[in-house]
């Protein structure tokens, strides 16, 4: 028998938004309703072409967001890779990369869109 290798999955990055001040930590990071995730998230709106939030339908797609605590050092945290492991489990892997103490505190986060035909048991792992 041929043992299936893991297959990478499509995603887009969310854009133009930020986490609610209301928000210290999610229960899931997977998540499924409009509703929960204007519970999260609010929409950052900028100037230009591309200052729209990216649009979600929730009818077709869901999220996973990744969420670190509050902090005043230059954060970034962005995923690394989606793929279904044979187990049929969604294997997320992230990285965070920290800087310089900034005079303000931020909210460090990402959040990727994925189709609803890549679903499964989620595992987050962030990369050291």
């Amino acid at each position: 028998m041929i043992e299936q290798q893991p297959t990478a999955i499509h995603y887009d990055l969310a854009k133009n938004y930020f986490v609610k001040s209301t928000v210290k930590k999610i229960q899931n990071p997977k998540i499924k309703t409009a509703e929960q995730f204007n519970q999260i998230f609010g929409m950052a709106t900028t100037m230009g072409i591309n200052g729209k939030p990216t649009a979600i339908d929730f009818a077709k797609k869901y999220v996973i967001a990744v969420i670190l605590p509050e902090t005043d050092l230059k954060t970034t945290v962005e995923p690394v890779s989606l793929k279904k492991n044979k187990k049929g489990e969604i294997a997320l892997k992230y990285k965070i990369e920290i800087g310089d103490k900034q005079s303000y505190k931020t909210v460090p986060f990402f959040a990727i869109i994925v189709h609803k035909t890549d679903d499964g048991e989620l595992i987050v792992t962030e990369l050291k």
